[in-house]
């Protein structure tokens, strides 16, 4: 028999792997879509303006796949869940902002045509993560 402090151990654990899944599951299997087409694109077109192009267009595909996972998270918690995620997601709507705003002076300051494709790289990737997060915790739902 687990004791109380084992038992909070292994707790601790499984939380700590569902919430790694999502970033283990694209890359250990296979490519997300969004990014598999992300880089088809960019192989098309490596043109500062292509591969700018590219990562705004796959930005705003993580953002429709954002609100995709987001409601359907919200549809398999209760009322309490629901509030506590409308909560978190406000509030990293609030962090991707100023996040956004901090990519945009730090590149935005540097010389050179590459910082531009940077930037809008990082801004992807900033969406992507948390369309990764959420993910986690609906994979928790389906397989529990």
């Amino acid at each position: 028999m687990l004791t109380r402090l084992n038992q909070l151990s292994w707790l601790c654990l499984l939380a700590s792997l569902s919430l790694a899944s999502p970033l283990l599951t694209y890359a250990a299997e296979e490519q997300h879509p969004i990014d598999k087409v992300h880089e088809a694109c960019m192989a098309k077109d490596y043109s500062t303006y292509g591969m700018i192009k590219c990562s705004d267009q796959a930005e705003k595909k993580w953002d429709a796949e954002l609100n995709k996972v987001y409601r359907a998270l919200r549809s398999k918690l209760n009322r309490e869940g629901k509030k506590r995620l409308k909560k978190s997601q406000q509030k990293w709507l609030k962090y991707r902002d100023s996040e956004f705003e901090t990519i945009a002076t730090i590149y935005g300051a540097m010389g050179g045509t590459m910082w531009g494709v940077i930037a809008v790289g990082q801004r992807m990737e900033v969406v992507k993560q948390r369309v990764l997060i959420l993910q986690g915790y609906l994979t928790a739902f389906i397989f529990p």
